[in-house]
């Protein structure tokens, strides 16, 4: 489908299913964030902001109130969970995006158009900031908020109990496609624990070893432990679709 054609649908369904949904009294912040950030290539927030209207400065001005309005963000969160976008036969993309000292934890649906929608966003503070003395204000101002958030929430936290809120408030879970670096114990723990389908993506030519199974069947095997890198999981898998490369003896 072109581009245009999608943005043009796109438009149509804000205008029937999210337009008629938002309170009047946030109705101007929300044209105006539709009109800065969601129909449009992102490049920052005050970047974006300044291609609105007349005076920069107002519309920068009017993006941090959009911002700070956490009400508007709850009710366009719940609205856009009511649409049923994300079913249990889903493919959700997860995946962090690191922007200037921020992360962001995305969650996208696969579609069959080649194109994936974003349905979920959790934002933390950044594991890449710079202890460094002449570091900019800023960094230092992030890293310290974001040693105190992680007195009380790890990095690994904060992913497992975004994707349990997502969870929660779908009440299934779709099946999540992790990138590499996921692949953390606590994670896959949790997971198995909720009962979720997932798939975690692994280094090309990274080894594997497995450590302990449990024969089922002549065909099948359930893995009960498997180990790679720094991680430990189980899972089942059929016996000739287990491809396990160890440089030692296994």
């Amino acid at each position: 489908m072109p581009s245009t054609d999608i943005v043009r649908a796109i438009r149509a369904h804000i205008q029937k299913q999210l337009v008629p949904t938002v309170p009047k009294r946030w109705s101007h912040q929300f044209k105006f964030g539709l009109e800065a950030y969601g129909l449009r290539a992102f490049t920052s927030a005050t970047g974006n902001a300044r291609m609105v209207g007349t005076n920069p400065k107002t519309a920068i001005r009017k993006s941090e109130r959009m911002f700070k309005n956490t009400g508007l963000t709850d009710r366009l969160g719940t609205v856009f969970d009511s649409l049923g976008l994300v079913k249990p036969s889903s493919f959700m993309n997860v995946d962090h995006s690191d922007m200037n000292g921020l992360m962001a934890l995305v969650g996208a649906i696969q579609t069959r158009k080649g194109r994936a929608i974003p349905v979920m966003v959790e934002a933390t503070y950044s594991d890449r900031l710079s202890a460094r003395d002449d570091a900019p204000p800023r960094r230092k101002l992030l890293r310290r908020a974001r040693t105190e958030a992680r007195l009380w929430q790890s990095f690994t936290g904060h992913v497992i109990d975004s994707l349990q809120d997502f969870h929660d408030r779908l009440g299934f879970w779709p099946k999540l496609v992790f990138d590499r670096g996921f692949g953390n114990e606590s994670l896959v723990t949790h997971l198995q624990a909720e009962g979720a389908t997932f798939y975690i993506r692994l280094v090309v030519g990274l080894w594997s070893l497995m450590v302990r199974e449990q024969k089922l069947s002549s065909s099948k095997t359930r893995i009960l432990m498997l180990l790679y890198s720094d991680c430990i999981c189980g899972l089942s898998a059929a016996r000739k679709a287990v491809g396990l490369q160890n440089p030692g003896t296994y």
